[in-house]
């Protein structure tokens, strides 16, 4: 059993991932619901996608959330790296915009 504490314990984000990611689940599942209600005819169906559109958005949020604080925190304790930057592909993509510009200009 793992403890937590109300002053920032971090040891059960990976839960709160998981219950997360279920809720944008449960979301889902419910617009799909009113959808197929909507397309068999039921006209109540058609007021709840709105409410359960909000529903799924907030549980995205939410989800979002939660993934990043545990990412985050696996940062710090330096269970998830920092990653790596391709330097090529940089300059590369900085090349690409110059040139872009440099074109737009010249039309002009």
């Amino acid at each position: 059993m793992k403890v937590t504490s109300s002053v920032g314990d971090e040891h059960g984000l990976d839960n709160l991932v998981k219950i997360a990611d279920q809720s944008v689940l449960r979301a889902i599942g419910a617009v799909n619901e009113a959808i197929i209600g909507v397309e068999a005819g039921d006209p109540d169906a058609a007021k709840d996608i709105a409410k359960y559109m909000a529903d799924l958005n907030k549980a995205l949020n939410t989800s979002f959330d939660e993934r990043k604080r545990l990412d985050e925190h696996k940062r710090k304790s330096g269970e998830l790296g920092g990653g790596e930057i391709d330097f090529d592909a940089a300059k590369s993509e900085i090349l690409d915009r110059l040139a872009r510009l440099r074109a737009t200009r010249d039309t002009a």
